[in-house]
């Protein structure tokens, strides 16, 4: 990956005096929403996150003309909450067979864009804003990206790619061997 996915959404509403909430519909196109290891892909399908999202100016605002003209402080003055819902659909090799399965993905999304942002926790306002949009690209991928599925199994009764040699349920017929190695634990008694 070489750059982050840009997704700007034109907020100038929401920094003049018109709007504080700023209800967005409309489907995003991220092409960087993936997770690959070893040939092993894990994606949003297509990069395609549906997205219902209010954009909510918080914090004080200056009600000065310049502050209207001057992008930079206009961020200076405010933060945004993102809140809403983005839906997808996800594609994974299986854990075991790795057979391509897909899956819906629905994030809910709470995130703050802020001046003087709390690291790991709320984003850089001034780092996001581009021109007269804020770029929800960078949030977008990582919320969509840490609800991929980590080890998703196709189904349970999924034996794998060779099931004599790699079984996946309890052994057939009695009791497992015992490691001799863990004898000296049969030994071991625990009085009340």
């Amino acid at each position: 990956m070489t750059q982050s996915a840009q997704f700007v959404v034109d907020t100038t509403g929401l920094f003049g005096q018109a709007e504080d909430r700023l209800p967005l519909r409309t489907e995003a196109k991220l092409a960087d929403l993936e997770l690959s290891d070893s040939g092993m892909r894990s994606t949003v399908v297509d990069g395609r996150l549906s997205l219902d999202l209010v954009l909510e100016r918080t914090g004080s605002y200056p009600d000065t003309a310049d502050a209207l003209e001057d992008v930079s402080r206009r961020a200076g003055a405010d933060s945004v909450l993102v809140s809403g819902t983005a839906r997808g659909i996800w594609s994974v090799p299986c854990r075991r067979c790795l057979e391509p399965m897909e899956g819906d993905l629905v994030v809910e999304i709470q995130e703050l864009f802020e001046v003087d942002p709390t690291e790991g926790e709320t984003w850089a306002l001034r780092e996001a804003l581009q021109g007269d949009g804020l770029d929800l690209g960078p949030m977008l991928r990582e919320v969509a990206l840490v609800c991929l599925p980590l080890a998703p199994l196709c189904g349970v009764e999924c034996e794998g790619p060779a099931p004599d040699r790699f079984p996946t349920g309890p052994p057939l017929g009695g009791d497992l061997p015992v490691d001799p190695r863990w004898s000296a634990l049969d030994e071991l008694t625990f009085d009340a």
